[in-house]
Protein backbone atom coordinates (compact mmCIF):
# COMPACT_ATOMS: atom_id res chain seq x y z
CA UNK A 1 0.00 0.00 0.00
CA UNK A 2 0.88 3.93 -1.05
CA UNK A 3 1.97 5.78 1.71
CA UNK A 4 -1.10 8.13 0.71
CA UNK A 5 -2.88 5.05 0.92
CA UNK A 6 -2.04 4.39 4.91
CA UNK A 7 -2.18 8.15 5.51
CA UNK A 8 -6.21 7.88 4.28
CA UNK A 9 -6.63 5.14 5.92
CA UNK A 10 -4.64 5.18 9.24
CA UNK A 11 -7.59 7.76 10.96
CA UNK A 12 -9.98 5.25 9.86
CA UNK A 13 -8.22 2.74 11.78
CA UNK A 14 -7.55 4.83 14.83
CA UNK A 15 -11.41 6.29 14.93
CA UNK A 16 -12.38 2.43 14.68
CA UNK A 17 -10.25 1.14 17.64
CA UNK A 18 -11.61 3.93 19.38
CA UNK A 19 -15.03 3.82 19.10
CA UNK A 20 -14.01 -0.42 19.91
CA UNK A 21 -12.45 0.93 23.49
CA UNK A 22 -15.50 2.88 24.28
CA UNK A 23 -17.96 0.40 23.13
CA UNK A 24 -15.81 -2.08 25.78
CA UNK A 25 -15.55 0.35 28.59
CA UNK A 26 -19.37 0.79 27.90
CA UNK A 27 -20.08 -2.83 28.49
CA UNK A 28 -18.13 -3.20 31.32
CA UNK A 29 -19.77 -0.57 32.55
CA UNK A 30 -23.17 -2.04 32.31
CA UNK A 31 -21.51 -5.47 33.66
CA UNK A 32 -20.42 -3.83 36.82
CA UNK A 33 -24.24 -1.92 37.23
CA UNK A 34 -25.80 -5.34 36.77
CA UNK A 35 -23.98 -6.77 39.05
CA UNK A 36 -24.61 -3.94 41.62
CA UNK A 37 -27.88 -4.58 41.18
CA UNK A 38 -28.13 -8.50 41.63
CA UNK A 39 -26.05 -7.51 44.88
CA UNK A 40 -28.43 -5.08 46.18
CA UNK A 41 -31.79 -7.72 45.68
CA UNK A 42 -29.77 -11.34 45.86
CA UNK A 43 -27.24 -9.95 48.52
CA UNK A 44 -28.75 -12.78 50.52
CA UNK A 45 -27.95 -15.57 48.01
CA UNK A 46 -24.98 -14.30 47.10
CA UNK A 47 -22.79 -13.62 49.91
CA UNK A 48 -21.47 -16.79 51.55
CA UNK A 49 -21.84 -15.54 55.25
CA UNK A 50 -23.31 -13.17 57.23
CA UNK A 51 -21.79 -9.86 57.18
CA UNK A 52 -22.64 -8.92 61.05
CA UNK A 53 -21.71 -11.97 63.44
CA UNK A 54 -18.45 -12.51 64.54
CA UNK A 55 -15.94 -14.82 64.11
CA UNK A 56 -13.12 -14.00 66.31
CA UNK A 57 -11.06 -17.42 65.01
CA UNK A 58 -11.03 -15.86 61.59
CA UNK A 59 -9.37 -12.71 61.98
CA UNK A 60 -7.54 -10.97 59.84
CA UNK A 61 -7.02 -13.61 57.50
CA UNK A 62 -6.01 -13.04 53.63
CA UNK A 63 -8.27 -13.61 50.32
CA UNK A 64 -8.61 -17.21 50.31
CA UNK A 65 -11.44 -19.28 48.38
CA UNK A 66 -13.39 -19.61 51.10
CA UNK A 67 -12.98 -15.94 52.05
CA UNK A 68 -12.03 -13.98 48.45
CA UNK A 69 -11.50 -10.52 49.68
CA UNK A 70 -10.10 -11.63 53.25
CA UNK A 71 -11.84 -10.83 56.71
CA UNK A 72 -11.29 -7.93 59.39
CA UNK A 73 -11.03 -7.66 62.61
CA UNK A 74 -13.59 -9.45 63.84
CA UNK A 75 -13.59 -12.43 61.37
CA UNK A 76 -15.97 -10.93 59.56
CA UNK A 77 -16.33 -12.13 55.42
CA UNK A 78 -15.09 -8.80 53.93
CA UNK A 79 -16.97 -9.67 50.58
CA UNK A 80 -20.11 -10.50 52.28
CA UNK A 81 -20.08 -7.26 54.04
CA UNK A 82 -19.07 -5.27 50.78
CA UNK A 83 -21.97 -7.33 49.28
CA UNK A 84 -24.76 -6.40 51.81
CA UNK A 85 -23.03 -2.73 52.10
CA UNK A 86 -23.87 -2.05 48.76
CA UNK A 87 -27.40 -1.64 49.65
CA UNK A 88 -26.57 1.02 51.84
CA UNK A 89 -23.70 3.13 49.69
CA UNK A 90 -25.38 2.73 46.54
CA UNK A 91 -28.56 2.49 47.92
CA UNK A 92 -28.67 5.58 49.93
CA UNK A 93 -26.49 7.70 46.67
CA UNK A 94 -29.61 6.81 44.44
CA UNK A 95 -31.96 7.96 46.91
CA UNK A 96 -30.08 11.02 47.70
CA UNK A 97 -30.20 11.79 43.53
CA UNK A 98 -33.33 11.30 42.76
CA UNK A 99 -35.32 12.99 45.64
CA UNK A 100 -32.79 16.27 45.10
CA UNK A 101 -33.50 15.28 41.22
CA UNK A 102 -37.38 15.80 42.10
CA UNK A 103 -37.46 18.61 44.22
CA UNK A 104 -35.02 20.49 42.13
CA UNK A 105 -37.04 19.95 38.61
CA UNK A 106 -40.34 20.84 40.18
CA UNK A 107 -38.53 24.05 41.64
CA UNK A 108 -36.27 24.77 38.21
CA UNK A 109 -39.31 24.59 36.11
CA UNK A 110 -41.71 27.13 38.15
CA UNK A 111 -38.67 29.38 38.31
CA UNK A 112 -38.58 29.34 34.75
CA UNK A 113 -41.98 29.69 34.02
CA UNK A 114 -42.67 32.39 36.33
CA UNK A 115 -42.35 36.05 36.40
CA UNK A 116 -38.97 38.00 36.33
CA UNK A 117 -39.34 38.73 39.76
CA UNK A 118 -40.56 35.10 41.33
CA UNK A 119 -37.61 34.16 38.99
CA UNK A 120 -35.39 36.44 40.68
CA UNK A 121 -35.76 35.56 44.41
CA UNK A 122 -36.27 31.80 43.66
CA UNK A 123 -32.72 31.79 41.97
CA UNK A 124 -31.22 34.01 44.63
CA UNK A 125 -31.98 31.27 47.04
CA UNK A 126 -30.38 28.79 45.10
CA UNK A 127 -27.05 31.19 44.79
CA UNK A 128 -27.10 31.13 48.85
CA UNK A 129 -26.47 27.64 48.32
CA UNK A 130 -23.92 27.48 45.34
CA UNK A 131 -22.47 30.33 48.17
CA UNK A 132 -21.10 27.30 50.50
CA UNK A 133 -18.35 25.00 49.85
CA UNK A 134 -20.56 21.83 49.06
CA UNK A 135 -19.24 19.41 50.78
CA UNK A 136 -18.59 21.54 54.34
CA UNK A 137 -22.34 22.79 53.96
CA UNK A 138 -23.35 18.84 54.28
CA UNK A 139 -20.67 18.18 57.21
CA UNK A 140 -22.38 21.06 59.04
CA UNK A 141 -25.95 19.71 58.15
CA UNK A 142 -25.21 15.81 59.15
CA UNK A 143 -23.37 16.95 62.33
CA UNK A 144 -26.39 19.64 63.35
CA UNK A 145 -28.88 16.64 62.71
CA UNK A 146 -26.81 13.84 64.16
CA UNK A 147 -25.02 10.48 62.77
CA UNK A 148 -26.72 8.18 60.69
CA UNK A 149 -27.05 7.37 57.20
CA UNK A 150 -30.34 9.02 57.21
CA UNK A 151 -28.63 12.27 58.34
CA UNK A 152 -26.69 11.55 55.43
CA UNK A 153 -28.85 11.65 53.06
CA UNK A 154 -30.63 14.49 53.85
CA UNK A 155 -27.41 16.51 54.04
CA UNK A 156 -26.97 15.52 51.11
CA UNK A 157 -30.20 16.10 49.02
CA UNK A 158 -30.03 19.70 50.34
CA UNK A 159 -26.72 20.23 48.64
CA UNK A 160 -27.58 18.43 45.58
CA UNK A 161 -30.79 19.79 44.47
CA UNK A 162 -29.50 23.35 43.90
CA UNK A 163 -27.49 22.05 40.86
CA UNK A 164 -30.75 20.44 39.34
CA UNK A 165 -32.68 23.46 39.76
CA UNK A 166 -30.59 25.38 37.93
CA UNK A 167 -30.32 23.28 34.99
CA UNK A 168 -33.79 22.72 34.66
CA UNK A 169 -34.62 26.27 35.05
CA UNK A 170 -32.13 27.20 32.11
CA UNK A 171 -33.46 24.44 29.79
CA UNK A 172 -37.26 25.97 30.65
CA UNK A 173 -36.32 29.20 29.92
CA UNK A 174 -34.33 28.16 26.36
CA UNK A 175 -37.64 25.43 25.35
CA UNK A 176 -39.90 28.26 26.56
CA UNK A 177 -39.42 30.29 23.78
CA UNK A 178 -39.67 26.94 20.90
CA UNK A 179 -41.60 27.23 17.82
CA UNK A 180 -44.06 24.48 19.62
CA UNK A 181 -44.00 25.65 22.92
CA UNK A 182 -45.10 29.49 21.17
CA UNK A 183 -47.82 27.44 19.10
CA UNK A 184 -49.05 26.06 22.02
CA UNK A 185 -49.36 29.34 23.97
CA UNK A 186 -50.66 31.45 21.38
CA UNK A 187 -53.94 28.53 21.27
CA UNK A 188 -54.57 29.43 25.02
CA UNK A 189 -53.14 26.28 26.48
CA UNK A 190 -52.10 26.95 30.25
CA UNK A 191 -48.76 27.18 31.80
CA UNK A 192 -49.10 24.05 34.09
CA UNK A 193 -49.84 21.97 30.36
CA UNK A 194 -47.05 23.82 28.57
CA UNK A 195 -44.40 21.99 31.41
CA UNK A 196 -46.37 18.73 31.15
CA UNK A 197 -46.93 18.25 27.86
CA UNK A 198 -44.28 20.39 25.99
CA UNK A 199 -41.37 21.35 28.25
CA UNK A 200 -41.06 18.46 30.94
CA UNK A 201 -40.56 15.66 28.16
CA UNK A 202 -37.32 17.66 26.76
CA UNK A 203 -35.94 18.82 30.12
CA UNK A 204 -35.93 14.75 31.69
CA UNK A 205 -33.63 14.02 28.53
CA UNK A 206 -31.44 15.96 30.18
CA UNK A 207 -31.78 15.46 33.58
CA UNK A 208 -31.73 11.45 33.21
CA UNK A 209 -28.06 11.79 31.79
CA UNK A 210 -27.25 14.54 35.22
CA UNK A 211 -28.62 11.62 37.19
CA UNK A 212 -26.78 8.48 35.82
CA UNK A 213 -23.29 10.56 36.65
CA UNK A 214 -24.75 12.10 39.76
CA UNK A 215 -25.19 8.70 41.49
CA UNK A 216 -21.09 7.69 41.40
CA UNK A 217 -20.61 11.66 42.90
CA UNK A 218 -23.16 10.98 45.58
CA UNK A 219 -21.55 7.45 46.33
CA UNK A 220 -17.92 9.34 47.01
CA UNK A 221 -19.60 12.09 48.80
CA UNK A 222 -22.03 9.12 51.42
CA UNK A 223 -18.52 6.92 51.58
CA UNK A 224 -16.75 10.33 52.35
CA UNK A 225 -19.32 11.46 55.07
CA UNK A 226 -19.14 7.61 56.82
CA UNK A 227 -15.30 7.56 56.87
CA UNK A 228 -15.49 11.09 58.43
CA UNK A 229 -17.43 9.65 60.90
CA UNK A 230 -20.97 11.29 60.03
CA UNK A 231 -22.21 7.94 58.65
CA UNK A 232 -23.02 4.72 59.09
CA UNK A 233 -22.56 3.05 62.54
CA UNK A 234 -20.56 -0.20 63.39
CA UNK A 235 -21.26 -2.99 62.25
CA UNK A 236 -23.35 -1.13 59.61
CA UNK A 237 -21.40 -2.99 56.62
CA UNK A 238 -20.94 0.69 54.68
CA UNK A 239 -18.22 0.94 52.27
CA UNK A 240 -17.11 3.92 53.97
CA UNK A 241 -17.09 2.71 56.93
CA UNK A 242 -15.59 -0.28 55.98
CA UNK A 243 -12.37 1.57 55.08
CA UNK A 244 -12.52 3.73 57.93
CA UNK A 245 -12.17 0.89 60.63
CA UNK A 246 -9.40 -0.29 58.47
CA UNK A 247 -7.19 2.54 59.02
CA UNK A 248 -5.50 0.53 61.93
CA UNK A 249 -5.02 -2.63 60.11
CA UNK A 250 -3.44 -1.34 56.85
CA UNK A 251 0.04 -2.06 57.45
CA UNK A 252 -0.86 -6.01 58.23
CA UNK A 253 -3.96 -6.25 56.23
CA UNK A 254 -3.99 -4.66 53.10
CA UNK A 255 -7.08 -6.53 51.82
CA UNK A 256 -9.55 -4.69 54.37
CA UNK A 257 -9.00 -1.12 52.96
CA UNK A 258 -8.18 -2.00 49.18
CA UNK A 259 -11.26 -3.92 48.45
CA UNK A 260 -13.66 -1.67 49.39
CA UNK A 261 -11.73 1.30 48.01
CA UNK A 262 -11.92 -0.64 44.54
CA UNK A 263 -16.01 -0.99 44.83
CA UNK A 264 -16.08 2.80 45.48
CA UNK A 265 -14.18 3.33 42.39
CA UNK A 266 -15.44 0.83 40.31
CA UNK A 267 -19.06 1.87 40.84
CA UNK A 268 -18.28 5.89 40.58
CA UNK A 269 -16.60 5.23 37.59
CA UNK A 270 -19.49 2.90 35.46
CA UNK A 271 -21.79 5.47 36.31
CA UNK A 272 -19.80 8.38 35.17
CA UNK A 273 -19.13 6.27 31.70
CA UNK A 274 -22.91 5.73 31.35
CA UNK A 275 -23.95 9.52 31.77
CA UNK A 276 -21.18 10.61 29.39
CA UNK A 277 -22.48 8.09 27.19
CA UNK A 278 -25.95 9.03 27.35
CA UNK A 279 -24.84 12.69 26.87
CA UNK A 280 -23.23 11.82 23.90
CA UNK A 281 -26.26 9.75 22.42
CA UNK A 282 -28.38 13.29 23.38
CA UNK A 283 -25.66 15.08 21.49
CA UNK A 284 -25.84 13.02 18.40
CA UNK A 285 -29.46 12.95 18.60
CA UNK A 286 -29.56 16.90 18.02
CA UNK A 287 -32.52 17.02 20.91
CA UNK A 288 -33.93 20.07 21.38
Amino acid sequence: MSGQGRAVIGPFRRASGGRAAERLLLLLAWLIVAALALFVFFAGLLAPYDPIILNIGQRLHPPALDHLFGTDEGGRDIFSRVVYGTRYSLGVSVAIVFAAAVFGVAYGAISGMASRRVDDVMMRTVDLFFGFPALVLAMAVAAAIGRGLDSVALSLAVIWWPGYARLVRGEVLRLRERPHVEAARALGVSSLTLLRRHIIPFVLQEVNVRVTTDIGYALVAVTALSFLGLGAESPTPEWGLLIRDSRPYFGSAWWYLVFPGIMIMLTATAFSIIGDDLAGRRRRSGAP
